[in-house]
């Protein structure tokens, strides 16, 4: 009786994954052709320049040392302190805007 109601709903989600996979697809393309553009602008640098760019060096996490790691965790700490201030002085403008319009 119901079996016509999971049908659809199985070739709904078949066309919202294909639609979805479709766009990733050319996401990634447009990825690509920005990657390459810009590996040649780093070769017309380096060729105007005269110098090789620095290879990238990406070190996982678990692999760094322990200074780095401190190191890393004190930058966090850092930033989330620093954002921990921003959201309070935000709240504190917002109370004091409802304070003076008479809200709260």
């Amino acid at each position: 009786m119901t079996w016509w109601l999971w049908l659809l709903l199985v070739l709904v989600a078949l066309a919202v994954f294909a639609v979805l996979g479709v766009r990733l697809w050319h996401k990634g393309k447009a990825l690509f052709r920005e990657m390459q553009a810009l590996s040649e602008v780093g070769e017309r640098l380096a060729a105007i320049t005269g110098d090789e760019p620095p290879a990238p060096v990406v070190l996982p996490g678990f692999l760094a040392g322990p200074a780095e790691l401190a190191e890393a965790r004190l930058a966090r700490a850092q930033n989330l302190a620093a954002r921990r201030a921003r959201r309070h002085d935000r709240a504190q403008t917002a109370i004091t805007r409802w304070r003076r319009l008479g809200l709260r």
